[in-house]
Protein backbone atom coordinates (compact mmCIF):
# COMPACT_ATOMS: atom_id res chain seq x y z
CA UNK A 1 0.00 0.00 0.00
CA UNK A 2 1.42 3.71 -0.37
CA UNK A 3 3.48 4.63 2.23
CA UNK A 4 3.85 7.02 4.85
CA UNK A 5 6.78 8.47 2.44
CA UNK A 6 4.95 9.17 -0.98
CA UNK A 7 1.94 10.71 1.00
CA UNK A 8 3.99 13.07 3.03
CA UNK A 9 5.70 13.78 -0.33
CA UNK A 10 2.95 14.40 -1.67
CA UNK A 11 1.80 16.87 0.58
CA UNK A 12 5.12 18.53 0.57
CA UNK A 13 5.14 19.02 -3.12
CA UNK A 14 1.31 19.43 -4.03
CA UNK A 15 1.48 23.35 -4.80
CA UNK A 16 4.51 22.60 -6.85
CA UNK A 17 3.79 19.24 -8.40
CA UNK A 18 4.18 20.36 -12.09
CA UNK A 19 7.44 21.12 -11.59
CA UNK A 20 8.85 19.14 -8.49
CA UNK A 21 8.04 15.56 -10.19
CA UNK A 22 7.42 16.54 -13.61
CA UNK A 23 10.97 14.81 -14.38
CA UNK A 24 10.59 11.51 -12.41
CA UNK A 25 10.92 8.70 -14.59
CA UNK A 26 7.45 7.54 -12.45
CA UNK A 27 5.00 8.94 -11.88
CA UNK A 28 4.90 8.11 -7.95
CA UNK A 29 8.02 8.39 -5.63
CA UNK A 30 8.20 4.62 -5.96
CA UNK A 31 6.72 2.06 -8.49
CA UNK A 32 5.97 -0.97 -6.33
CA UNK A 33 2.19 -1.93 -6.94
CA UNK A 34 0.01 -2.21 -3.97
CA UNK A 35 -1.00 -4.99 -1.86
CA UNK A 36 -4.15 -4.55 -0.63
CA UNK A 37 -4.91 -6.07 2.60
CA UNK A 38 -7.66 -8.29 1.45
CA UNK A 39 -7.86 -10.33 -1.56
CA UNK A 40 -11.10 -11.77 -2.89
CA UNK A 41 -9.90 -14.94 -4.87
CA UNK A 42 -12.04 -16.89 -7.96
CA UNK A 43 -13.01 -19.64 -5.48
CA UNK A 44 -16.18 -21.12 -4.78
CA UNK A 45 -19.15 -18.28 -4.73
CA UNK A 46 -21.07 -18.13 -1.39
CA UNK A 47 -24.68 -17.66 -0.86
CA UNK A 48 -26.72 -15.59 -3.27
CA UNK A 49 -27.93 -12.10 -1.85
CA UNK A 50 -30.99 -12.43 0.99
CA UNK A 51 -30.80 -8.71 0.50
CA UNK A 52 -30.34 -6.95 -2.78
CA UNK A 53 -27.78 -3.79 -2.77
CA UNK A 54 -29.03 -0.56 -3.33
CA UNK A 55 -29.07 1.91 -6.14
CA UNK A 56 -28.22 1.30 -9.62
CA UNK A 57 -25.91 2.15 -12.02
CA UNK A 58 -27.64 2.48 -15.17
CA UNK A 59 -24.33 3.82 -17.15
CA UNK A 60 -20.57 2.91 -17.11
CA UNK A 61 -19.86 5.91 -15.80
CA UNK A 62 -22.85 6.06 -13.29
CA UNK A 63 -24.81 9.11 -14.70
CA UNK A 64 -25.03 11.61 -17.51
CA UNK A 65 -22.36 13.47 -16.60
CA UNK A 66 -20.20 10.54 -16.18
CA UNK A 67 -18.73 11.31 -13.26
CA UNK A 68 -18.63 8.02 -12.41
CA UNK A 69 -19.48 8.74 -8.31
CA UNK A 70 -22.64 7.92 -6.74
CA UNK A 71 -23.25 9.84 -3.67
CA UNK A 72 -24.63 7.98 -0.49
CA UNK A 73 -23.48 4.50 -1.26
CA UNK A 74 -21.01 2.49 0.50
CA UNK A 75 -19.92 -0.55 -1.21
CA UNK A 76 -18.78 -3.60 0.72
CA UNK A 77 -15.21 -3.38 2.70
CA UNK A 78 -15.02 -6.72 3.63
CA UNK A 79 -16.42 -8.52 0.10
CA UNK A 80 -17.04 -11.84 -0.47
CA UNK A 81 -18.02 -13.39 -3.91
CA UNK A 82 -21.63 -14.16 -3.78
CA UNK A 83 -22.27 -15.67 -7.27
CA UNK A 84 -20.17 -15.97 -10.37
CA UNK A 85 -22.00 -17.05 -13.91
CA UNK A 86 -20.17 -17.07 -17.76
CA UNK A 87 -21.76 -15.35 -20.59
CA UNK A 88 -21.73 -16.75 -24.31
CA UNK A 89 -19.09 -14.49 -25.35
CA UNK A 90 -17.51 -14.82 -28.97
CA UNK A 91 -14.42 -12.79 -29.89
CA UNK A 92 -15.56 -9.64 -31.45
CA UNK A 93 -12.82 -8.18 -33.81
CA UNK A 94 -11.03 -4.61 -32.44
CA UNK A 95 -12.42 -5.07 -29.46
CA UNK A 96 -10.17 -5.06 -26.57
CA UNK A 97 -12.43 -7.57 -24.51
CA UNK A 98 -14.98 -9.69 -25.26
CA UNK A 99 -17.62 -8.00 -22.83
CA UNK A 100 -18.73 -4.67 -22.19
CA UNK A 101 -18.74 -3.70 -18.99
CA UNK A 102 -22.23 -3.71 -16.64
CA UNK A 103 -24.59 -1.64 -16.01
CA UNK A 104 -27.25 -2.08 -12.95
CA UNK A 105 -30.95 -1.15 -12.53
CA UNK A 106 -34.10 -2.64 -11.13
CA UNK A 107 -32.59 -5.76 -9.64
CA UNK A 108 -31.05 -6.92 -13.27
CA UNK A 109 -27.48 -6.55 -14.55
CA UNK A 110 -26.73 -5.51 -18.24
CA UNK A 111 -24.39 -6.71 -20.56
CA UNK A 112 -23.60 -6.93 -23.81
CA UNK A 113 -21.08 -9.68 -25.85
CA UNK A 114 -20.70 -10.41 -29.60
CA UNK A 115 -23.67 -12.87 -29.23
CA UNK A 116 -26.18 -10.05 -28.65
CA UNK A 117 -27.35 -7.97 -24.89
CA UNK A 118 -28.34 -9.65 -21.16
CA UNK A 119 -29.85 -9.32 -18.36
CA UNK A 120 -28.68 -11.58 -15.36
CA UNK A 121 -30.55 -11.45 -12.09
CA UNK A 122 -29.04 -9.12 -9.49
CA UNK A 123 -29.50 -11.67 -6.96
CA UNK A 124 -28.16 -14.64 -7.73
CA UNK A 125 -27.04 -13.99 -11.46
CA UNK A 126 -29.43 -15.95 -13.40
CA UNK A 127 -30.45 -15.00 -16.60
CA UNK A 128 -33.34 -13.24 -16.81
CA UNK A 129 -33.66 -12.86 -20.94
CA UNK A 130 -30.81 -12.33 -23.57
CA UNK A 131 -31.33 -11.03 -27.37
CA UNK A 132 -29.58 -12.38 -30.12
CA UNK A 133 -30.54 -10.48 -33.32
CA UNK A 134 -28.43 -7.63 -32.30
CA UNK A 135 -24.47 -6.82 -32.82
CA UNK A 136 -23.54 -4.38 -30.53
CA UNK A 137 -21.25 -1.62 -31.68
CA UNK A 138 -17.64 -1.55 -30.73
CA UNK A 139 -16.23 2.01 -29.48
CA UNK A 140 -13.46 4.23 -28.53
CA UNK A 141 -11.97 3.77 -24.78
CA UNK A 142 -14.34 5.27 -22.29
CA UNK A 143 -11.93 4.38 -19.46
CA UNK A 144 -9.08 2.34 -20.40
CA UNK A 145 -7.47 1.39 -22.99
CA UNK A 146 -8.29 -0.73 -26.25
CA UNK A 147 -11.60 -0.24 -28.02
CA UNK A 148 -15.21 -1.35 -25.91
CA UNK A 149 -18.14 -3.08 -26.79
CA UNK A 150 -20.93 -0.87 -25.79
CA UNK A 151 -22.92 -1.25 -22.78
CA UNK A 152 -26.44 -1.47 -22.47
CA UNK A 153 -27.74 1.79 -20.59
CA UNK A 154 -30.78 1.98 -18.70
CA UNK A 155 -33.35 4.81 -17.79
CA UNK A 156 -36.95 4.34 -16.60
CA UNK A 157 -37.70 1.06 -17.58
CA UNK A 158 -35.91 1.07 -21.35
CA UNK A 159 -32.30 -0.58 -22.23
CA UNK A 160 -30.48 1.52 -24.53
CA UNK A 161 -28.57 -0.55 -26.83
CA UNK A 162 -25.63 1.32 -29.75
CA UNK A 163 -25.62 -1.51 -32.34
CA UNK A 164 -24.01 -1.86 -35.38
CA UNK A 165 -27.59 -1.41 -37.11
CA UNK A 166 -28.58 1.59 -35.24
CA UNK A 167 -29.81 2.53 -31.68
CA UNK A 168 -32.03 -0.32 -30.53
CA UNK A 169 -34.49 0.49 -27.23
CA UNK A 170 -35.71 -2.69 -25.50
CA UNK A 171 -38.55 -2.88 -22.56
CA UNK A 172 -35.70 -3.99 -19.32
CA UNK A 173 -38.20 -6.29 -17.81
CA UNK A 174 -38.09 -9.23 -20.61
CA UNK A 175 -36.09 -7.91 -23.12
CA UNK A 176 -38.61 -7.46 -25.96
CA UNK A 177 -38.15 -4.14 -28.57
CA UNK A 178 -39.50 -0.84 -27.94
CA UNK A 179 -38.60 0.69 -30.58
CA UNK A 180 -35.51 1.16 -33.20
CA UNK A 181 -34.29 3.27 -35.57
CA UNK A 182 -32.19 2.09 -38.06
CA UNK A 183 -31.24 5.64 -39.72
CA UNK A 184 -27.44 5.25 -38.83
CA UNK A 185 -24.98 3.07 -37.34
CA UNK A 186 -23.87 3.85 -33.85
CA UNK A 187 -20.09 4.49 -33.27
CA UNK A 188 -20.54 5.12 -29.59
CA UNK A 189 -22.70 4.66 -25.95
CA UNK A 190 -25.57 6.58 -26.08
CA UNK A 191 -26.23 8.93 -22.83
CA UNK A 192 -29.41 9.15 -21.65
CA UNK A 193 -30.46 12.47 -19.80
CA UNK A 194 -34.65 14.19 -19.68
CA UNK A 195 -36.64 12.78 -22.25
CA UNK A 196 -33.79 12.38 -24.81
CA UNK A 197 -31.35 9.70 -25.93
CA UNK A 198 -27.73 11.22 -27.30
CA UNK A 199 -25.85 8.71 -29.79
CA UNK A 200 -22.77 8.94 -31.66
CA UNK A 201 -23.32 7.59 -34.91
CA UNK A 202 -22.04 7.45 -38.33
CA UNK A 203 -24.36 11.00 -39.28
CA UNK A 204 -22.20 12.69 -36.07
CA UNK A 205 -23.80 12.95 -32.97
CA UNK A 206 -27.90 12.44 -32.82
CA UNK A 207 -30.31 13.81 -30.44
CA UNK A 208 -33.79 10.75 -30.56
CA UNK A 209 -36.77 10.84 -28.69
CA UNK A 210 -36.41 8.33 -25.63
CA UNK A 211 -40.19 7.71 -26.16
CA UNK A 212 -40.20 6.43 -29.87
CA UNK A 213 -36.81 7.24 -31.01
CA UNK A 214 -37.51 9.48 -34.07
CA UNK A 215 -34.29 11.70 -34.95
CA UNK A 216 -34.38 15.41 -33.24
CA UNK A 217 -31.11 16.65 -34.90
CA UNK A 218 -27.79 15.59 -35.59
CA UNK A 219 -24.52 17.82 -34.78
CA UNK A 220 -21.34 17.34 -37.25
CA UNK A 221 -19.19 16.43 -34.31
CA UNK A 222 -17.24 13.47 -33.14
CA UNK A 223 -17.68 11.73 -29.70
CA UNK A 224 -17.34 8.40 -28.17
CA UNK A 225 -19.69 8.99 -24.77
CA UNK A 226 -21.69 12.23 -24.89
CA UNK A 227 -21.57 13.86 -20.84
CA UNK A 228 -25.30 16.01 -20.89
CA UNK A 229 -25.91 18.27 -17.90
CA UNK A 230 -28.45 20.94 -17.09
CA UNK A 231 -29.71 21.46 -20.88
CA UNK A 232 -25.97 21.18 -22.51
CA UNK A 233 -24.30 18.06 -24.30
CA UNK A 234 -20.81 17.92 -24.41
CA UNK A 235 -18.46 15.84 -26.68
CA UNK A 236 -15.12 15.39 -27.17
CA UNK A 237 -13.42 14.83 -30.70
CA UNK A 238 -10.95 16.80 -32.01
CA UNK A 239 -12.31 19.24 -29.57
CA UNK A 240 -14.21 20.05 -26.96
CA UNK A 241 -17.66 21.37 -27.87
CA UNK A 242 -21.21 22.10 -25.69
CA UNK A 243 -24.49 21.92 -27.79
CA UNK A 244 -27.55 22.81 -26.87
CA UNK A 245 -29.49 19.67 -26.06
CA UNK A 246 -32.85 20.91 -27.50
CA UNK A 247 -31.96 21.93 -30.57
CA UNK A 248 -27.79 20.47 -31.82
CA UNK A 249 -26.87 23.73 -32.07
CA UNK A 250 -23.07 24.40 -30.92
CA UNK A 251 -22.61 26.72 -27.96
CA UNK A 252 -18.95 26.75 -27.78
CA UNK A 253 -16.28 24.92 -28.66
CA UNK A 254 -12.78 24.49 -27.24
CA UNK A 255 -9.58 23.83 -29.12
CA UNK A 256 -8.95 21.19 -26.28
CA UNK A 257 -8.45 17.60 -27.66
CA UNK A 258 -9.27 14.96 -25.34
CA UNK A 259 -8.37 11.34 -25.53
CA UNK A 260 -11.52 10.16 -23.64
CA UNK A 261 -14.94 11.30 -22.63
CA UNK A 262 -15.38 14.23 -20.87
CA UNK A 263 -17.02 14.66 -17.39
CA UNK A 264 -18.84 17.49 -16.43
CA UNK A 265 -19.65 18.24 -12.72
CA UNK A 266 -21.29 21.08 -11.35
CA UNK A 267 -20.06 24.21 -13.12
CA UNK A 268 -17.29 22.26 -14.80
CA UNK A 269 -15.99 20.60 -17.48
CA UNK A 270 -13.47 18.01 -16.98
CA UNK A 271 -11.13 16.33 -19.86
CA UNK A 272 -7.93 14.22 -19.64
CA UNK A 273 -5.23 15.22 -22.90
CA UNK A 274 -1.86 14.80 -23.74
CA UNK A 275 -1.15 18.28 -22.42
CA UNK A 276 -2.14 17.75 -19.12
CA UNK A 277 -5.92 17.08 -16.95
CA UNK A 278 -8.26 20.77 -18.21
CA UNK A 279 -10.98 22.19 -16.11
CA UNK A 280 -13.29 24.27 -18.58
CA UNK A 281 -16.21 26.36 -17.71
CA UNK A 282 -19.53 25.00 -18.76
CA UNK A 283 -20.75 28.44 -19.40
CA UNK A 284 -18.67 28.98 -22.43
CA UNK A 285 -15.87 26.51 -22.63
CA UNK A 286 -13.04 29.36 -21.17
CA UNK A 287 -9.91 27.25 -19.50
CA UNK A 288 -10.28 27.40 -15.63
CA UNK A 289 -7.13 25.55 -15.02
CA UNK A 290 -4.45 22.89 -16.37
CA UNK A 291 -2.62 19.98 -14.09
CA UNK A 292 0.45 19.63 -16.59
CA UNK A 293 3.35 17.49 -15.06
CA UNK A 294 5.73 17.88 -18.66
CA UNK A 295 5.31 16.53 -22.16
CA UNK A 296 4.18 13.07 -22.86
CA UNK A 297 1.97 12.65 -19.82
CA UNK A 298 -1.75 12.03 -20.61
CA UNK A 299 -4.39 12.51 -18.28
CA UNK A 300 -7.70 9.70 -18.24
CA UNK A 301 -10.74 11.14 -18.09
CA UNK A 302 -11.42 11.58 -14.37
CA UNK A 303 -13.83 10.47 -11.34
CA UNK A 304 -15.25 13.30 -9.91
CA UNK A 305 -16.67 13.35 -6.20
CA UNK A 306 -17.22 16.67 -4.22
CA UNK A 307 -13.81 16.40 -2.94
CA UNK A 308 -11.63 14.82 -5.10
CA UNK A 309 -10.34 13.84 -8.31
CA UNK A 310 -9.40 10.64 -9.35
CA UNK A 311 -6.95 10.42 -12.51
CA UNK A 312 -4.69 7.80 -14.10
CA UNK A 313 -1.27 9.92 -15.46
CA UNK A 314 0.13 7.86 -18.29
CA UNK A 315 3.59 8.97 -18.62
CA UNK A 316 4.76 6.74 -21.93
CA UNK A 317 7.69 5.91 -20.40
CA UNK A 318 7.30 4.81 -16.72
CA UNK A 319 3.77 2.94 -15.31
CA UNK A 320 0.92 4.54 -14.96
CA UNK A 321 -0.32 6.38 -11.46
CA UNK A 322 -3.78 6.91 -10.07
CA UNK A 323 -4.11 10.27 -8.65
CA UNK A 324 -5.68 11.87 -6.28
CA UNK A 325 -5.78 15.70 -6.62
CA UNK A 326 -7.91 17.48 -4.02
CA UNK A 327 -10.70 19.83 -5.53
CA UNK A 328 -11.20 23.14 -4.20
CA UNK A 329 -10.58 26.99 -4.64
CA UNK A 330 -10.54 28.43 -8.50
CA UNK A 331 -6.85 27.08 -9.20
CA UNK A 332 -5.57 23.67 -10.35
CA UNK A 333 -6.73 20.89 -7.78
CA UNK A 334 -3.83 20.01 -5.53
CA UNK A 335 -2.25 16.26 -5.70
CA UNK A 336 -2.93 14.14 -2.54
CA UNK A 337 -1.21 10.88 -3.14
CA UNK A 338 -0.61 8.73 -6.00
CA UNK A 339 -0.71 4.82 -6.73
CA UNK A 340 1.29 2.92 -9.23
CA UNK A 341 -1.12 1.06 -11.38
CA UNK A 342 0.55 -0.20 -14.62
CA UNK A 343 -1.35 0.20 -17.61
CA UNK A 344 -4.57 0.56 -15.51
CA UNK A 345 -7.11 2.82 -14.92
CA UNK A 346 -9.42 4.25 -12.16
CA UNK A 347 -13.40 4.37 -13.20
CA UNK A 348 -15.41 4.74 -9.83
CA UNK A 349 -15.78 6.03 -6.60
CA UNK A 350 -18.01 5.79 -3.46
CA UNK A 351 -18.23 5.44 -0.02
CA UNK A 352 -14.56 6.97 0.53
CA UNK A 353 -13.06 4.31 -2.05
CA UNK A 354 -11.86 4.55 -5.61
CA UNK A 355 -11.78 1.86 -7.96
CA UNK A 356 -9.19 0.80 -10.23
CA UNK A 357 -8.07 -1.52 -12.45
CA UNK A 358 -4.43 -3.02 -12.46
CA UNK A 359 -3.40 -5.51 -14.73
CA UNK A 360 -1.14 -8.23 -14.18
CA UNK A 361 2.80 -7.84 -14.48
CA UNK A 362 4.19 -8.81 -17.72
CA UNK A 363 5.93 -11.56 -16.18
CA UNK A 364 2.68 -13.10 -15.08
CA UNK A 365 3.54 -13.56 -11.35
CA UNK A 366 0.20 -12.13 -9.61
CA UNK A 367 -3.03 -12.09 -11.93
CA UNK A 368 -4.88 -8.47 -12.85
CA UNK A 369 -7.40 -7.45 -10.64
CA UNK A 370 -9.86 -4.83 -9.45
CA UNK A 371 -8.12 -2.53 -6.51
CA UNK A 372 -10.25 -0.28 -4.05
CA UNK A 373 -8.23 2.47 -2.74
CA UNK A 374 -9.15 4.74 0.19
CA UNK A 375 -9.63 8.49 -0.80
CA UNK A 376 -7.85 10.19 2.03
CA UNK A 377 -4.49 7.73 2.23
CA UNK A 378 -4.45 6.07 -0.82
CA UNK A 379 -4.68 2.53 0.78
CA UNK A 380 -5.28 -0.60 -1.19
CA UNK A 381 -7.94 -2.18 1.14
CA UNK A 382 -9.04 -4.93 -0.79
CA UNK A 383 -8.71 -6.54 -4.14
CA UNK A 384 -10.57 -9.03 -7.00
CA UNK A 385 -7.95 -11.26 -8.21
CA UNK A 386 -8.61 -13.23 -11.51
CA UNK A 387 -6.71 -14.47 -14.33
CA UNK A 388 -8.49 -12.87 -16.76
CA UNK A 389 -8.45 -8.90 -17.01
CA UNK A 390 -11.70 -7.08 -14.65
CA UNK A 391 -13.50 -4.21 -16.18
CA UNK A 392 -14.67 -1.24 -14.54
CA UNK A 393 -17.29 -2.38 -11.94
CA UNK A 394 -20.85 -1.06 -11.06
CA UNK A 395 -20.65 0.36 -7.72
CA UNK A 396 -24.19 -0.41 -5.50
CA UNK A 397 -25.20 0.13 -1.99
CA UNK A 398 -23.61 -3.13 -0.05
CA UNK A 399 -22.58 -4.63 -3.36
CA UNK A 400 -20.22 -4.34 -6.28
CA UNK A 401 -20.43 -6.04 -9.88
CA UNK A 402 -17.89 -6.70 -12.58
CA UNK A 403 -17.39 -9.19 -15.60
CA UNK A 404 -13.85 -10.15 -16.45
CA UNK A 405 -13.06 -9.42 -20.84
CA UNK A 406 -13.56 -12.71 -21.27
CA UNK A 407 -17.69 -12.86 -19.85
CA UNK A 408 -17.40 -14.32 -15.92
CA UNK A 409 -19.39 -11.66 -14.45
CA UNK A 410 -19.01 -11.85 -10.68
CA UNK A 411 -20.75 -9.99 -7.67
CA UNK A 412 -19.56 -9.24 -4.08
CA UNK A 413 -21.28 -8.16 -1.20
CA UNK A 414 -20.21 -7.46 2.84
CA UNK A 415 -18.94 -10.33 4.76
Amino acid sequence: MPSITRRTLLGTLAAGAAVGLAGCSSSCPDSEPPEPSVVVGTGDAGRAFETLPGGAWPSPRFDAGNTGHPTSRHPPTEPSLRWRTTLTAPRVDGAAADVSSPTVADGRVYLTTGAGAFALALRDGTERWRTTDLTPTTTGPTAGYGDELAPPVVDDGTAYLATAGGVVALHADDGSTAWRNTDAAATGVPTVADDGVFVPTADGLVGFDARDGHRRWAADVNATLPAVTDGTVVVAGNETVALDATTGDRRWSAPVRPEFPPVVADDTVYVGTYEGLVGLALDDGTERWRVDRGSGRAFSAPVVTPDTLYAVERPGEAPDATFALDRGGDGPPDPRWCSYVGDGTVTAAAGGHAFAIQPGPSDRRAPPRLVAFTERFGEATWGYATAQRPLPPALLDGGVVTVTDRGTVVAFGGA
